[in-house]
């Protein structure tokens, strides 16, 4: 990335691909269905550009959201040595369904299911390095397990290699590597099956209504979330407490995606499920996602900042509290979007410290994050005299 584009905005970045489309702005509103006074002031970063609006403004340029949001950011996933990551996992995912000529037999799969297990777990915690070296090896290990056993060994062997590519889409949606996150986002639809268990296909459901949203594709994501619910209706699962939170989880993915489609009464009415299914099961981790009560509280958060109206998300935080020990990658989350909306509510010294706070409990997800590069900038550009704090934080983004 050039020095000049260090600093360049998501509205700069779609003014600079409109004009070489040679679009004026009307063109390009009218293309996009958005305003056009909106979007002139996204353009010269008066207002924050929308996971809504850069999701139109992609579609109607014909590039993909990550372009307008600048990533993979590549410079500082080399001084990370995070790229040399990335590769190995691009090899190991040419793999999914060959039996290998090994030399020696893979280990017995529940020592594999450990490994996997782990790495789950590091995804949740957003450790992301750890977690990306063993990757390619855990697949491979699957693979073999799946063509060594039988019966139930195979069918857990399957469930490890859904694990891993669950992992995989993770971290190569966080950095911005959406090619990759495609490929292990197919890997599990054709793993899940094979697993023989319900809440895998309806975590490849979830997943694939989160590519919905960065396609701006709002009625397929709805579709595809209702027909994974009703789906579950009546199936037999081995962990039927784990097939509640993949319900839950998918009615607040539901309302994210009603948020961004400005469909406010669609988005309350998922809330409202999501919530009174949360007071009966509580806190309920499973499947690699994080359900409960307090993830219903910082979607109510994330929705409303997703429907610009800060004012509201700022009030609906006061009400969460952060338990002690939960999902680091979920808490570094509702930072990043209470972030946001305090910047865009005009609360500067709020909105820094809580991407600090986001930077302590997930430093790496947080650093990646194209939210929290916005808010920064936008920070930057509004701040009367110089911030040392915010030029410190500024330069660890790698702004």
């Amino acid at each position: 990335m050039s020095p000049q584009s260090i600093e360049e905005h998501t509205g700069s970045r779609i003014a600079r691909i409109r004009k070489q489309r040679g679009l004026t702005q009307q063109g390009l509103a009218m293309r996009a269905c958005i305003s056009k006074s909106l979007l002139s002031k996204v353009e010269c970063g008066q207002k924050p550009a929308s996971p809504a609006l850069v999701a139109a403004c992609a579609r109607a340029l014909g590039v993909s959201t990550s372009d307008l949001l600048g990533q993979p950011y590549a410079e500082e996933l080399r001084r990370d040595r995070m790229d040399a990551l990335i590769q190995p996992i691009r090899e190991g995912l040419e793999n999914w369904d060959v039996a290998l000529d090994w030399e020696t037999a893979p280990r017995p799969v529940a020592l594999i299911r450990a490994d996997v297990q782990q790495a789950l777990v590091q995804r949740r915690q957003a450790q992301y390095t750890d977690m990306v070296r063993d990757l390619p090896g855990l697949i491979d290990e699957s693979v073999q397990a799946v063509h060594a056993r039988s019966g139930e060994e195979q069918r857990l062997a399957y469930e490890c290699l859904a694990g891993t590519f669950r992992c995989v889409f993770t971290v190569a949606w966080n950095f911005g590597y959406i090619d990759l996150a495609t490929v292990a986002l197919d890997r599990l639809a054709w793993t899940a099956p094979l697993a023989d268990e319900p809440g895998l296909a309806a975590m490849h459901a979830y997943l694939r209504a989160q590519t919905t949203m960065a396609s701006g594709r709002y009625d397929v994501g709805i579709r595809v979330i209702d027909r994974a619910l009703r789906d579950l209706d009546g199936q037999d699962a081995r962990r039927p407490t784990g097939i509640e939170a993949m319900r839950g989880v998918m009615h607040l993915r539901a309302a994210v995606i009603a948020g961004r489609m400005k469909d406010r009464e669609h988005a309350d009415v998922r809330l409202a499920e999501a919530r009174t299914l949360a007071r009966t099961t509580g806190e309920l981790p499973d499947f690699g996602v994080t359900w409960g009560p307090v993830n219903v509280g910082v979607h109510a958060v994330a929705i409303a900042s997703e429907m610009d109206d800060f004012v509201r998300a700022v009030e609906l935080a006061e009400d969460v509290r952060i338990p002690r020990g939960w999902t680091r990658s979920r808490a570094g989350h509702h930072w990043i979007d209470l972030g946001r909306a305090h910047t865009w509510a005009e609360h500067p010294e709020q909105a820094l410290d809580c991407l600090q706070r986001a930077r302590r409990v997930a430093p790496q997800q947080t650093r990646y994050h194209p939210t929290v590069r916005e808010t920064v900038l936008a920070l930057k550009r509004r701040a009367r005299t110089r911030n040392s704090s915010l030029a410190q934080y500024a330069e660890w983004v790698g702004i």
